[in-house]
């Protein structure tokens, strides 16, 4: 039991790293667009300070990798719910009564994610009431496609035991086959979207198949995950000698694992760094273009293996050893992710207008001055930035933390 917990503090630093990901992404992706020369799709969003940015080498590559979190923060919330859920439920699966329990079961997921975007909801109408206006607020668009993650996430969830059912008799490995190959299809067509056909980014509605393909992305990333925590869960629990077994065992090392990510990690930053030294600021870009960046989704794959095999590797010792403080917060901030999520969509407005006015003074200046004086603006410029988004993903994982969820532990839901 105890070595669950450990496994679970991994897991919540992952969801911790992603919600800051995410957030950083948020307040730097306003910046990479216009320095990226994406200014005309965003006319609202021009500054005469982008250039500075888009002409400094350094710039241009920290933002390309930011540019990455926003989409591996995504693909790592997915895959962790998809790697447990979907694993849990195949093996229920064949229980009696399975339909009736899950039945409940999703029903109570599915109450505790509606609960909490009425309660963000309410909360974003009082501020527009009493405290700024917020754009679209009380809209289709604001309800909608602005909660495009969220009702994504509420069509997983629903869908889990249906899928986790299927995957059982149809059997792992031609799950797995099949799954794998239409991933490749979805990531040759997300190349094609990203590279090609990025059309306007404002213009998208549910109708765009671009924009579907999104949510078909994310589908894949929450099933695949599921198929990967599924065979786990097998060669946890038998000694059936098949490849792909073996495979498992050999990637049952947090050194093999830690190896592999540092081999992707050094690939993104060479091949970043060579686009943005060679001035390539739009193919940097393209690398990262919303939910088709497949090295988002490697990332988070590799991240997310990581952490379950690094808490199967350690002994009783080390598991019995009890949680440091660093984990504790860890655990404080991570259940706040949901409400984040909806809170970034609803009231984003709130923080980002100071972010962005500070950011634009910090450029400005920037703009006037060079040498080390400049390059020392800059580096302010991008710490402001960081600084700035982690402390609202703190602020709102804690508010939710007092609020939220001690609200729905009334309702017996927590």
């Amino acid at each position: 039991m105890r070595s669950r917990t450990l496994r679970n503090e991994r897991i919540e630093f992952l969801r911790v790293c992603a919600i800051f990901g995410i957030s950083i992404f948020h307040v730097m992706l306003v910046w990479f667009q216009q320095a990226s020369g994406l200014s005309a799709m965003h006319p609202q969003t021009v500054t005469s300070h982008a250039e500075i940015l888009a002409t400094s080498f350094p710039s241009m590559w920290l933002m390309s990798i930011i540019n990455l979190l926003g989409a591996w923060g995504n693909h790592v919330f997915y895959m962790i719910s998809g790697f447990f859920l979907i694993a849990s439920l195949a093996q229920k699966s064949r229980s009696k009564g399975f339909w009736r329990s899950q039945c409940l079961a999703t029903l109570r997921r599915s109450i505790i994610i509606v609960l909490t975007l009425a309660f963000y909801v309410c909360l974003a109408l009082l501020i527009n009431a009493y405290v700024m206006p917020l754009p679209r607020v009380g809209g289709s668009t604001w309800l909608g496609i602005d909660l495009e993650f969220i009702w994504l996430y509420l069509i997983f969830v629903a869908l889990a035991p249906a899928i986790a059912w299927i995957i059982e008799r149809v059997g792992s490995f031609r799950a797995e086959m099949t799954v794998g190959a239409m991933l490749i299809i979805v990531y040759l067509l997300n190349g094609y979207i990203a590279f090609f056909t990025q059309g306007s980014l404002d213009g998208r509605g549910l109708g765009d198949w671009r924009k579907q393909m999104s949510a078909v992305t994310y589908l894949f990333s929450f099933v695949f995950a599921g198929l990967i925590g599924k065979r786990f869960r097998e060669a946890h629990e038998s000694h059936n000698a098949s490849t792909l077994y073996k495979a498992l065992t050999y990637l049952k090392s947090p050194n093999i694992v830690t190896r592999l990510i540092a081999l992707a990690c050094v690939s993104v930053l060479v091949l970043t760094g060579i686009l943005a030294v060679t001035g390539h600021n739009s193919l940097l870009y393209d690398l990262s273009f919303k939910s088709t960046s497949v090295i988002s989704f490697v990332l988070a794959l590799l991240a997310l293996m990581l952490c379950v095999v690094s808490a199967r590797g350690h002994d009783d010792r080390a598991s019995a050893r009890p949680s440091s403080k660093f984990f504790t917060a860890i655990n404080a901030l991570a259940p706040g992710i949901l409400g984040f999520y909806i809170a970034q969509s609803l009231m984003h407005e709130l923080w980002y207008k100071a972010s962005y006015c500070v950011m634009h003074a910090i450029l400005s200046q920037a703009s006037l001055h060079g040498g080390a004086e400049g390059s020392g603006l800059l580096i302010l410029f991008f710490a402001f930035g960081i600084l700035f988004a982690v402390a609202v993903a703190a602020v709102v994982c804690l508010f939710d933390r007092f609020t939220r969820q001690p609200a729905l532990r009334l309702l017996k839901l927590a």
